[in-house]
C-alpha cells in the first residue's frame, strides 16, 4: 500500500469516528439550544473539517518547486544588482525618482501581479520574499520586510532591475 493511501485511510477513519461520536448524543438536543454535551461538536463543523482535511491531502506535495532558468545569478542567490545600483538602469531610477507609486505598479505589473499590489500596505514586502524565493536569492521575510520599509524607493528600483533583466530587457 503506497503511503498516501495509508494516509488517506487514517484521515478518513478519524473523520468517520469524529462524525459518529458527535451523532451519538443519548439525549435527543432541542433546537436553538446552544449547550451542547461535552466532547460532541456539532455535526455540521466535523463535516466540513473533515472535507477540508480530505481535500488538502488528495495532491500532496511530494517535490519542492525549485528555482527556474531565471537568468545571471540564481545559482549565487544573491540579487544581479546592489541596492544602490540605479545608474546601471536609467529609464528604472528616473521613474523611481519622479514617481515612486508608478514605479510599484510598473513593477508589480511586470512581475504578474496587480498592479493595486503596490498600493496595499506590505504588498511590496510579499512581492519582495516571493520574488527571492522564486529566483533562488538568499534571505529572509525580516530582512524583506526592512528593506521596502527602510529603502522603499532603493528596493523598488533594484526589484523592477531584477524583473528586467530576469526577462531580458536591459
Amino acid at each position: 500500500m503506497r503511503e498516501s493511501e495509508t494516509l488517506h485511510t487514517r484521515v478518513a477513519n478519524v473523520v468517520s469516528w469524529c462524525v459518529s461520536t458527535s451523532f451519538s448524543a443519548t439525549s435527543p438536543r432541542s433546537r436553538g439550544s446552544e449547550e451542547h454535551e461535552e466532547g460532541n461538536l456539532p455535526s455540521h463543523i466535523v463535516f466540513f473539517a473533515g472535507l477540508l482535511i480530505l481535500t488538502a491531502m488528495s495532491n500532496p506535495v511530494i517535490t519542492q518547486p525549485g528555482a527556474g532558468s531565471y537568468g545571471t545569478n540564481v545559482q549565487t542567490g544573491e540579487w544581479s544588482t546592489g541596492l544602490c545600483s540605479c545608474c546601471s538602469d536609467l529609464l528604472v531610477c528616473g521613474l523611481g525618482f519622479i514617481c515612486p507609486i508608478a514605479l510599484s505598479c510598473y513593477t508589480a505589473n511586470k512581475y504578474g501581479e496587480n498592479a493595486c499590489l503596490a498600493c496595499v500596505p506590505g504588498g511590496m514586502a510579499a512581492m519582495r520574499t516571493h520574488m527571492r524565493l522564486t529566483y533562488g536569492i538568499q534571505g529572509t521575510i525580516c530582512n524583506d520586510a526592512l528593506m521596502t520599509c527602510c529603502c522603499g524607493i532603493f528596493e523598488t528600483c533594484r526589484m523592477a532591475r531584477e524583473i528586467r533583466i530576469r526577462n531580458g530587457e536591459t
